[in-house]
């Protein structure tokens, strides 16, 4: 009988033998070669395409910037050289001096240029147009708002971005950083170019104010950026020339970002990297200097929450467990349904014999 028992166990652990060795293989080879492997080859493959995917908005959006302001400089360059404004423009400040605006002479000038000038601002979606003589005298202006017969050389404006792009503008084209517009509650650009008549001589200047959101919708547009995606611009004195995505409060000129991506893209430097937002948020953010802009210091950043930009890899990283979970799962049962099997017929066969 101990011989028969002896036999008996030997066949009954055979196949348990056999049935774990072969799981062990496949729990094996999926989990300790075929996952790490999967997941090593794919992983830097999708950490790629979305760091491209970054560096390809950040391009396109520097190119709208960059054009946004090429296109500025090249109507406020025609807006100089208009016949309308050569001709108003000496005949505005002639009868300003002589009487001021509500003399009858200067209305007249108003009732023919006014018009035609106003028209010139709506086509091309500017908030203002002023007229600036060679004094400083803002002898014009669309609207009619707080600058209009000032002095920007010593009047209340002159140290007003305003009266600091009159004076360049004197010389030269000149763009003004983002200034604060009372009369609409919003931010405006200042553009100014002078003004000569056909004997090359200075009639004064031209400024025309360029609305905030000519540009803003350059940053509003953030198709593939997900749930946490951002695109904004910082200055020189590392505050903010957008409005942010997630606060409420308004960020543009009063945010100070002094992170390490602003402090690297100021330096000149074009990159991506793992960094911490102005939120204090690990994020990927793909930076670069705006460097072909004329007047402006400017920084871009594309940023997306590092939780959501690698989301795909830890989805991979959990459908391999998953999966091996599976495997596992299905080969436990599968053995323990054999081993039950043999056991019973192993059974059977003894009480047989």
């Amino acid at each position: 009988m101990e011989q028969v028992s002896t036999e008996t166990c030997i066949l009954t652990l055979k196949p348990f033998h056999k049935i774990l060795i072969a799981s062990a293989i496949a729990i094996f080879t999926f989990l300790v070669i075929m996952g790490p492997l999967t997941y090593k080859s794919l992983v830097p493959t999708l950490r790629q395409r979305f760091t491209n995917h970054l560096i390809s908005v950040r391009e396109i959006k520097k190119l709208q910037i960059q054009n946004f302001f090429h296109e500025r400089y090249g109507d406020i360059h025609i807006l100089s050289k208009n016949p309308i404004v050569v001709q108003s423009l000496p005949r505005f400040a002639n009868a300003f001096k002589s009487g001021g605006f509500d003399d009858p002479a200067y209305k007249q000038v108003d009732t023919y240029y006014g018009p035609l000038l106003e028209h010139f601002l709506r086509a091309h979606g500017y908030n203002n147009i002023f007229l600036v003589d060679t004094e400083g005298d803002v002898v014009f202006g669309v609207k009619r708002d707080e600058y209009l017969g000032t002095n920007l050389y010593h009047g209340d404006y002159s140290s007003f971005s305003i009266g600091e792009v009159f004076k360049e503008g004197i010389n030269n084209i000149k763009f003004s950083d983002l200034a604060w517009c009372e009369e609409i509650k919003d931010f405006i650009f200042l553009g100014a170019a002078p003004v000569y008549d056909i004997t090359n001589k200075l009639l004064g200047v031209v400024i025309a104010e360029i609305p905030y959101s000519a540009i803003d919708i350059f940053f509003s547009q953030r198709d593939g950026l997900g749930e946490t995606g951002e695109i904004y611009i910082v200055g020189d004195d590392y505050f903010m020339r957008t409005k942010s995505r997630f606060l409420t409060q308004n960020t543009i000129l009063k945010l100070e970002i002094n992170t390490k991506a602003v402090q690297d893209a100021l330096r000149g430097n074009t990159d991506v990297k793992i960094v911490k937002d102005y939120r204090n948020v690990p994020v990927l953010s793909a930076y670069t200097p705006l460097d072909n802009l004329k007047d402006v210091n400017w920084v871009l950043l594309v940023k997306i929450d590092l939780k959501e930009a690698f989301h795909p890899i830890l989805v991979l990283k959990t459908d391999l467990i998953i999966i091996g979970a599976i495997i596992g799962s299905i080969t436990g049962i599968y053995a323990y349904f054999i081993i039950r099997r043999r056991a019973k017929k192993n059974s059977f066969n003894t009480f047989i014999g």
